[in-house]
């Protein structure tokens, strides 16, 4: 062991000097708690692993004394790595790893003190959905009543907390005890000798509050404890680290409260932010020379950022030059928003930028749709990140599989997709009777399903005859040449009345609302197209050719194009690209409505959420919000984000965008999309589209108060206003 320390003591002595006076007083810290507050780019993982090497060569400390914990196993080994690379020697015998595999080790040698052999398995994910399946079945409950993930949410949200079934408070869902089922799912996981991953921390912490001789062998196993991403931490981490750092308090944190986003999920940013309270004798150090973006892209990350009030003060220092200076475009809508955004992009590439160097970050997954189909009718390769493509998600795949049977161009595979969804009763063997009867039928799956709607149906297929009949009436609705006839050639009416919506909503409410907000955007989408005059078949060759087919999804293989990233804000944390697009800016987006409802502490961690976007771009920044928006089968107007709408010229390059088309012989007097104009009998509205010339020409106006309407130019009688 000597040997090891004196080789990782030389190693380290020769590389030390490559830290900035700020990291290397960190790294050579003393004993005692250490909070060093790393802003973007700053760093922070050269910081925590050269203080790492300064415990080993300078103070003595046996690296197998040392824990580093991380929060994913991504940065788990790139931490090892490095360690790797300064001390040698596979990082000197450093014990690091996730606190589930730190944890893991923990319980191999002391699970049984908690009832459990040591042997123990961590169960999958999809044994854990089929355990709570039978208990739910057990109990007669549907998942149209409680959703199994949403149980599974719930459960974790709980363990995260710290709370075992005795702790936690009473909770209802839809009439359902909570509390009885979280305790009956953990009788059930003992009884099968299993723990699930959020088990692994809490039955440490377990461990260290009920069992004192385990909690010392534990505290005193290691000297010294750091851990990244401190901002990050759950409850539960918290007391995981507290116990195990509360005799020798040599814990050493590293994070940024101004990067903390991740509340939806459990972190509390008051840990990074109390830490001087809670450990008193704290040292603080702040890292904020950043090494990645250029100084006018700081200049407004800063802005963004000071405008919380509860924050450690920073201020990110550029190394590099001012590099241009970031810019927000104003669009007409989200169809001119992503045209902008691909102008932009091909203007980066004439630039020599590729297309892995630039990221379209943003906040809600329903923003990707016209993205998508823009990149693609331009032939640019684009993958999603960390999710799938817009058509790809499983409750478009339903509500399309439900709106091409109502309008008559759906197929078998799609009437077999949403049978029993929502639950009919219709089981494996009814689907099978389902496709006999249609097999021996002859015909196609939606005469058939008009077959059904008359009364003729027998076995399984008397369950499915009240669906028949939804569509059929509906469907007469659709095609009745009238004013009332729905825009979208009844998808809402059919995904309300069948009940599909309803089984969304038992996924708790933060799953179920993404979900609705995706099925609200193909609303938009099928009420845009159907005022292109396209029919429903040509709209299903559009969708189908919008999937990853056609696309490029996050696979193996898409990494081998060079592709545009396209990702959610939360996932693009750590990442950096040269060029970050930002669209949506704005009221109900960025910040969005529900952290609005929140309150402060909700808008607080929407602001965090564009700075962590500002500052993963190292030479270019584009930020982009709309005038109109469709959301929820309706227009919206939104302000542009209370972050960036009062911020002077001098941090952003402010361009009110608005496309022009080529000027029709028929729109001389200056109307053109995304004018707004005024109708004698509608009302006030913002032109949507113009088709046509001369006494042929149309346009199509999205009226506040009357909706859409689709009028000849020559006889509408529209006035700016």
């Amino acid at each position: 062991m000597v040997k090891v320390v004196t080789d990782s003591a030389n190693s380290y002595r020769g590389q030390h000097n490559m830290l900035n006076p700020a990291q290397q007083q960190a790294a050579e810290a003393g004993d005692g708690p250490q909070l060093i507050l790393a802003g973007a780019g700053s760093g922070k993982t050269r910081t925590i692993v050269y203080r790492i090497g300064h415990l080993i060569a300078d103070a003595g400390v046996a690296p197998h004394r040392i824990l580093a914990v991380s929060f994913t196993n991504k940065s788990a080994a790139e931490l090892k790595e490095r360690l790797s690379l300064l001390i040698g020697d596979n990082g000197g015998g450093v014990v690091s790893g996730t606190f589930h595999a730190i944890s893991l080790r923990f319980l191999r040698r002391y699970a049984d003190a908690l009832g459990y052999p040591l042997g123990f398995q961590i169960i999958d994910s999809d044994d854990q959905k089929a355990l709570i399946k039978r208990i739910l079945k057990a109990r007669n409950i549907a998942t149209d009543r409680l959703h199994p993930s949403y149980l599974i949410n719930w459960i974790e949200h709980c363990k995260h907390a710290g709370l075992t079934p005795e702790e936690t408070p009473e909770h209802g869902w839809n009439g359902i005890n909570m509390v009885e089922l979280y305790a009956s799912y953990q009788s059930e996981l003992k009884r099968h000798e299993r723990m699930d991953f959020s088990d692994l921390i809490l039955n440490v912490v377990l461990l260290m509050r009920n069992h004192s001789d385990i909690a010392t062998a534990l505290r005193a196993r290691f000297d010294h404890v750091l851990v990244d991403e401190y901002q990050d931490t759950n409850p539960i981490q918290h007391e995981w680290l507290i116990h195990l750092c509360s005799e020798h308090k040599n814990l050493t944190v590293v994070g940024d409260d101004d990067q903390s986003i991740y509340g939806w999920r459990g972190a509390d940013v008051r840990h990074i932010l109390e830490f001087e309270r809670l450990w008193s004798g704290a040292t603080l150090h702040r890292l904020q020379e950043n090494y990645r973006s250029s100084a006018n892209i700081l200049a407004l990350a800063n802005a963004v950022i000071r405008e919380n009030s509860d924050r450690h003060e920073k201020t990110l220092k550029a190394t590099k030059q001012a590099g241009e200076k970031p810019a927000w475009k104003v669009c007409n809508d989200e169809y001119d928003e992503a045209r902008k955004i691909v102008q932009q992009i091909e203007a980066w590439q004439k630039l020599g930028y590729k297309n892995s160097e630039i990221a379209i970050l943003y906040r809600s997954n329903r923003q990707s749709l016209p993205l998508e189909q823009v990149c693609r009718e331009t032939n640019i390769p684009y993958r999603i990140i960390g999710g799938v493509g817009f058509f790809e998600r499983m409750e478009i795949k339903d509500a399309l599989a439900y709106w091409a049977l109502l309008n008559r161009c759906g197929d078998t595979l799609q009437l077999m997709r949403i049978c029993n969804r929502p639950k009919r009763g219709i089981g494996a063997k009814g689907q099978e009777q389902l496709l006999a009867q249609l097999s021996a039928s002859g015909m196609q799956a939606c005469e058939w399903l008009d077959l059904l709607a008359t009364g003729q149906a027998e076995g399984a297929a008397k369950k499915l005859a009240p669906l028949a009949q939804l569509l059929l009436e509906i469907r007469t609705e659709c095609d009745g040449v009238n004013d009332h006839a729905p825009a979208d050639r009844g998808l809402n009416k059919v995904l309300q009345a069948s009940g599909y919506l309803d089984s969304l909503n038992a996924m708790g409410e933060i799953e179920a609302a993404s979900r609705i907000d995706n099925v609200r955007t193909l609303q938009d989408y099928i009420e845009i197209s159907m005022l292109q005059d396209l029919t429903p078949i040509e709209f299903m060759d559009r969708a189908a050719l919008l999937q990853s087919a056609e696309g490029i999804n996050d696979s193996d293989e898409a990494e081998e194009v060079d592709s545009i990233c396209m990702m959610s804000l939360h996932r693009a944390k750590g990442l950096e690209f040269d060029c970050v697009v930002l669209p949506g800016v704005e009221e109900g987006l960025l910040p969005h409505q529900r952290s609005l409802d929140e309150g402060e502490s909700g808008i607080a961690e929407e602001r965090r959420l564009l700075y962590v976007g500002i500052t993963r771009a190292r030479d270019y920044v584009l930020i982009t919000s709309a005038r109109l928006r469709r959301f929820y089968g309706e227009t919206h107007y939104p302000l542009p984000s209370r972050f960036i709408k009062n911020l002077s010229l001098e941090l952003l390059h402010q361009q009110d965008a608005v496309s022009m088309p080529v000027q029709h012989e028929a729109t001389a007097g200056g109307i053109n999309i995304g004018s707004n104009v005024a109708h004698p009998s509608f009302g006030e509205g913002v032109i949507l589209s113009l088709e046509g010339a001369g006494d042929g020409a149309r346009v199509t106006v999205q009226f506040r108060r009357s909706g859409t309407k689709r009028l000849m130019l020559k006889y509408a009688a529209l006035e700016l206003v």
